[in-house]
């Protein structure tokens, strides 16, 4: 951190400030997590955790899409209330759920019923009528956790 003043001010915190000054860094362990974090994330482990999560991204969209396809000839995106996937190549994927009750109470459902960890995203998060449920996939799913997933939804 950098903190820019007068050389009053300077002084003031260096002489009458140190335990705020030193309090507030992260602790060793922080800082080794970290590294840790970053050297699994850049090495092959990294990258293989990285295929399997967008493969589960692969499995979790085109499963789902199936699963919802609709005659597109009588279907609105805009108007429907069928639920939808909302297009993400990344891991954090939504399925359009109008309304916040809806939502709530879909997620809920998921949650209790299925098993599985999804959270509403409801207005005024996103505008009245793109209230959604959010799903994060994680190198820790498995295959049968997404197809389950999927069932559910």
């Amino acid at each position: 951190a950098v903190i820019a003043g007068s050389k009053v001010l300077i002084n003031y915190l260096i002489n009458y400030a140190r335990p705020f000054v030193y309090s507030t860094s992260l602790p060793s362990h922080s800082l080794w997590t970290i590294k840790c974090a970053y050297d699994t994330m850049t090495g092959i482990e990294g990258e293989m955790l990285r295929e399997k999560v967008f493969r589960l991204v692969h499995v979790f969209r085109t499963k789902l899409t199936e699963g919802l396809a609709v005659e597109q000839g009588n279907w609105n995106r805009q108007t429907s209330t069928a639920p939808f996937l909302l297009p993400s190549p990344s891991p954090i994927q939504a399925v359009m759920c109008r309304g916040n009750e809806k939502c709530v109470r879909t997620s809920k459902r998921l949650r209790e019923e299925g098993n599985v960890a999804v959270f509403p995203i409801r207005s005024p998060t996103v505008p009245k009528g793109e209230e959604r449920i959010r799903i994060i996939l994680h190198a820790h799913n498995t295959e049968q956790e997404v197809l389950h997933l999927v069932d559910c939804l």
